[in-house]
């Protein structure tokens, strides 16, 4: 396990991770102007950067999960008593996506944290829920015109596309960053299987789903 104890820099990290989490819920609280699923994709996609930010500067464990889990409480008490509408989902049969993502956001963290070889599997995962099923979700409100129903899931092509697309991105560039390299085939395979869970999932549960399904999924094929 990887745990160089509780150092300033640690310390620094967590408080300057959760301080990016603050602002950008702040500033899509003021995006009221904007359509509905702009201020909540927003926050959907940017607050997934805090994997950078933590991976980059939290050295122990125990810390790197403190956040999680208080974005995990924060979820759940937004969804019960609605205090920041802006990152919420206004649809009812999917108003526990908000606490999927955290949830997401704690396994994952729990999960690779300990190694830092390990940071490329879950941010892997988180990523690509966030930056992909974020656009997907904006794409497909916007311009899906061509729309499909799976297991209850109400979903478009031009999303699902968006989907496939941006998480082939995220991959490719997060690998790079990561390795230096990039596998074209897991790029590929890894991003499907994520437009596959995405275009299955009803209720928001995606945001649980994808990630785990994607990290799981990286983490067989390097071993």
């Amino acid at each position: 396990m990887h745990n160089g104890g509780i150092t300033l820099e640690s310390i620094f990290g967590l408080l300057i991770s959760i301080l990016y989490i603050v602002i950008i819920i702040a500033i899509s609280t003021r995006l009221t102007h904007l359509p509905f699923e702009f201020s909540r994709t927003f926050t959907h996609i940017l607050v997934m950067n805090w994997w950078l930010i933590a991976t980059f500067f939290i050295k122990d464990y125990w810390l790197a999960i403190t956040a999680p889990i208080l974005f995990v409480i924060f979820n759940t008490l937004n969804v019960i008593y609605n205090f920041i509408p802006a990152i919420n989902t206004k649809r009812r049969d999917s108003n526990k996506g908000p606490i999927y993502y955290a949830l997401a956001v704690f396994i994952l963290t729990a999960a690779t944290f300990h190694t830092p070889s390990f940071h490329i599997v879950g941010g892997i995962g988180l990523l690509v829920m966030a930056y992909g099923d974020g656009f997907a979700a904006l794409i497909g409100q916007k311009y899906g015109t061509h729309t499909y129903t799976i297991f209850k899931g109400h979903k478009t092509f031009e999303g699902s596309f968006t989907m496939l697309v941006v998480s082939m991105i995220v991959i490719t560039t997060y690998q790079y960053l990561q390795l230096g390299t990039v596998d074209f085939i897991q790029v590929f395979l890894l991003s499907l299987v994520a437009t596959f869970v995405e275009a299955i999932s009803p209720f928001g549960i995606d945001n649980l789903f994808i990630p785990i399904l994607v990290s799981l999924l990286y983490f067989i094929m390097i071993l």
